[in-house]
């Protein structure tokens, strides 16, 4: 997600998700809520396990063993009923982490 990469210039096409999901909207809020029983630890390991595709470069980027990126994906799923590691829930993790992200942004949230 662009939105992570930090402050700087985007072109729209860069950051088309994040743009809509920064949009009021009603469906926004119930969106993000999909990870808000998540930890920041279990935020983070999933994010990075979004990103790199697989748990071996997960944990090495997180500097944790193999097991633990498991341990916590499988966390994750428990908490969200969505697992990471199956291609059908990837989309409706990382649409609800843009909305997170977008949400914790916002100056207006709660």
């Amino acid at each position: 997600m662009a939105v992570r990469s930090g402050p700087g210039l985007y072109r729209l096409g860069d950051v088309l998700l994040e743009y809509q999901l920064s949009r009021p909207s009603a469906a926004l809020a119930p969106l993000a809520a999909v990870v808000a029983p998540l930890t920041e630890e279990l935020v983070q390991t999933l994010e990075v396990y979004l990103r790199r595709g697989s748990r071996r470069p997960a944990a090495t980027e997180l500097h944790v063993h193999p097991n633990t990126v498991d341990y916590r994906l499988r966390r994750v799923a428990e908490l969200t009923g969505l697992d990471p590691t199956r291609i059908e829930h990837v989309t409706l993790l990382t649409a609800a982490l843009a909305a997170r992200s977008a949400t914790h942004e916002r100056p207006d949230r709660p």
